[in-house]
C-alpha cells in the first residue's frame, strides 16, 4: 500500500467515521430515543439526551483535525435527512446540521490557540480529559449554532448541550473498557 495515497489518507478514515456515525446515530434514534421518550416525552421530540454520535464527532477532529470536517459531514447530512426529510434542508436548517460538522474541530483549534492543544501527537500521550474538554466546548458550540440557526428556546438547547456531553462521556468510557478488556486480554497471552 503506497502512503500517501487518497486510499490511506480519505477513504479508509472516511468509511470508518461513516459506519461509526451510523450505528452510533442508530443506536440513539432506534434504541436510546424510545426509552427516553417513556421518561421524558416533552425532550425527545426535540433532542436526545445521548447524543453518541458527537462522541464520533469530537473523536474524529482529535485524530485528525479540519480533514474531520469533509469526513464527516456526508454522513452528518444524511443522517439528518433522516430526521427531518426534505424540510431540514432549508438554508437554517443546513447552517444548523453543519454546526455539529464543524463544532468538534473549531473546538480543538479555539483550545490550541488558547495554548491547549489536545491534538493527537507521537510525542503526546492520549488524554481523556483533554478529549472531554475539548468535547464539552464542541457540544456548546453546537448547541449555540444550532439555537441560533433555528431559533430553539433555552429548555431545547440544554437538551442538545447535555445530549452531546453525555454522548461524548458514552463513548469515551466504551473505549476506555474495551482497551483495558484487550489490554488484560493480550497482557495474559
Amino acid at each position: 500500500m503506497q502512503t500517501g495515497s487518497f486510499r490511506d489518507d480519505w477513504l479508509f478514515p472516511f468509511i470508518i467515521i461513516t459506519v461509526i456515525y451510523l450505528i452510533s446515530f442508530g443506536l440513539t434514534i432506534y434504541w436510546l430515543l424510545p426509552v427516553q421518550e417513556m421518561f421524558a416525552p416533552e425532550m425527545t421530540a426535540f433532542a436526545s439526551l445521548l447524543f453518541l454520535p458527537h462522541g464520533v464527532r469530537v473523536l474524529s477532529a482529535w485524530l485528525l483535525g479540519w480533514k474531520s470536517i469533509v469526513l464527516i459531514a456526508p454522513v452528518a447530512l444524511f443522517t439528518h435527512w433522516l430526521i427531518f426529510d426534505a424540510e431540514g434542508f432549508s438554508a437554517s436548517g443546513i447552517l444548523g446540521a453543519m454546526s455539529g460538522v464543524i463544532c468538534a474541530a473549531t473546538s480543538f483549534w479555539l483550545l490550541a490557540k488558547a495554548g491547549l492543544d489536545f491534538q493527537i501527537s507521537n510525542s503526546k500521550p492520549a488524554n481523556w480529559r483533554d478529549i472531554m474538554v475539548a468535547g464539552c466546548l464542541a457540544s456548546v458550540i453546537n448547541t449555540l449554532g444550532i439555537g441560533w440557526m433555528l431559533g430553539l428556546d433555552t429548555t431545547t438547547m440544554t437538551g442538545y448541550l447535555l445530549g452531546d456531553v453525555s454522548g461524548l462521556f458514552a463513548c469515551m468510557f466504551i473505549l476506555m473498557l474495551t482497551f483495558k478488556v484487550l489490554r488484560t486480554r493480550y497482557a495474559q497471552s
